[in-house]
């Protein structure tokens, strides 16, 4: 019997702390207004996830921030229809040698990663668990596990660190510019490579959410570092583009139910 409810009532927190110390299998289906999101677990274990409305092949994630080229990608997706028929095409590129097996599982737990945490910042949306089902064999990209728990930690983390973010960059579509005349504690500023990616891409011309898209960092690391480049009178904002409505992008906490709903929540998922 699947497990259904709304964010409002059961965080997705909640619900994935139930996962990981039930120890459970199956799919997690979550969809709100003109989105939806499908994360699977094995085992108490995140194994994949996918957000619709972010929805991206492997390869063209791969070519967007520069790891391998649209030859080397076209080159495996051609040999994908012949010699390599049936295998993934992050397992051809890496038997090409175009890109390290190390270096695909980091791209692909980053993506998986993201996915997550941005759909920590639902304030609401309906879900669907339906245990023991597993996920399909041609969406397995590389095989990861994934522990829920420092999910849960970092996903909880950054939703606090976003309310202060927020207060100064109200959306990734803002765009941003070096200010004039950088103020005395701009000086002797040390950045880090990822700082030094995302310091590379400011033009005053691009957004956020594109300079993410680029450079391969989540959104809330540009914001992050962005965030830090404010606060040391490096850069300013230029303009907004069109600004989603407030519930649509802003991590809210959910409201947290009473004991009383979660208690039976916790009884039902316990007997999937």
């Amino acid at each position: 019997m699947a497990l259904v409810g709304n964010l409002r009532d059961f965080s997705l927190a909640d619900f994935l702390y139930l996962v990981d110390r039930g120890y459970k299998t199956g799919r997690l289906t979550l969809k709100r207004a003109d989105d939806a999101a499908t994360l699977y677990f094995e085992k108490g274990k995140l194994v994949y996830a996918t957000q619709y409305s972010r929805q991206e092949r492997l390869g063209e994630m791969l070519v967007r921030i520069g790891r391998v080229n649209e030859e080397q990608r076209d080159h495996a997706l051609q040999l994908q229809q012949g010699p390599y028929a049936g295998k993934p095409l992050g397992a051809v590129l890496v038997e090409l040698g175009y890109i390290s097996e190390e270096e695909l599982k980091r791209h692909v737990r980053t993506q998986i990663e993201e996915t997550v945490y941005r759909l920590f910042t639902w304030p609401d949306g309906e879900f669907r668990f339906d245990g023991g089902v597993l996920v399909a064999p041609e969406d397995i990209i590389i095989n990861i596990t994934l522990g829920v728990e420092n999910i849960i930690m970092e996903g909880v983390r950054r939703i606090d660190e976003w309310s202060r973010i927020r207060d100064r960059i109200p959306n990734t579509e803002v765009m941003v510019k070096f200010v004039d005349q950088p103020s005395e504690r701009a000086k002797g500023v040390n950045l880090t490579p990822d700082e030094w990616r995302v310091f590379a891409r400011i033009n005053g011309k691009d957004s956020l959410r594109y300079i993410s898209e680029r450079t391969g960092l989540g959104e809330f690391d540009v914001c992050r570092i962005i965030y830090g480049f404010m606060s040391a009178g490096l850069v300013e904002l230029v303009k907004e583009r069109a600004i989603p409505p407030p519930d649509a992008g802003a991590p809210v906490k959910a409201a947290r139910p009473k004991r009383s709903l979660i208690n039976r929540i916790i009884d039902r998922i316990r007997n999937l």
